[in-house]
């Protein structure tokens, strides 16, 4: 007769292995993507946040303006355009000075330029020390160029105003130059 088995048979139970044992091959990579995931988030937020702070910076604001409103930059690019995302940024302040340093992409419908300002803040308003747009063909448009005649001042008389008794006389005729290889000057 055969020996006697026990229904479940000769195997002993085999002990429950932990949490992780069980589940690690689906916890590493969901972990990772969490973790690269909080990353790149918490990166977004600092760059959203650089760039609200920037765009609610008065100089940022001006200078979109001064471009907007610039007759040769409408017509370079083509009308209206919309201002991109700012890089290059550098804002500093020191002692109640404020100092900013920006480029903007600019999208017109007939070309694309690039805004560049450096502007500083003492007090009041933002004074640009530099304000300019950069088109795409390599044409540069200055925003701070008034485009008036430099003044004349008041000691300076236009030379067809200057009465012919007050022009000077040479006394002696100017100095030739001789034409050996002799270089000095005849006073």
């Amino acid at each position: 007769m055969p020996p006697q088995t026990s229904p479940e048979g000769d195997y002993a139970p085999v002990p429950r292995q932990g949490w992780w044992s069980r589940n690690w091959k689906w916890a590493v990579p969901v972990g990772c993507l969490g973790l690269v995931g909080s990353c790149f988030c918490f990166a977004a937020l600092a760059v959203g946040w650089g760039y609200s702070s920037i765009k609610d910076m008065g100089a940022y604001t001006d200078a979109i303006t001064e471009a907007q409103e610039d007759p040769h930059v409408q017509k370079a690019l083509g009308g209206t355009f919309k201002a991109g995302f700012p890089s290059n940024t550098s804002v500093s302040s020191v002692n109640g000075r404020t100092h900013a340093e920006f480029v903007v992409p600019l999208d017109g419908p007939k070309a694309d330029g690039t805004l560049h300002a450096v502007a500083d803040k003492n007090g009041g308003a933002w004074t640009f020390r530099t304000l300019y747009v950069q088109v795409q063909d390599g044409q540069r448009i200055d925003l701070l160029d008034t485009g008036d005649a430099p003044e004349e001042s008041p000691d300076e008389v236009p030379d067809e105003e200057v009465p012919h008794e007050l022009e000077p006389h040479p006394s002696e005729p100017p100095a030739q130059k001789k034409p050996s290889g002799d270089h000095d000057i005849e006073l």
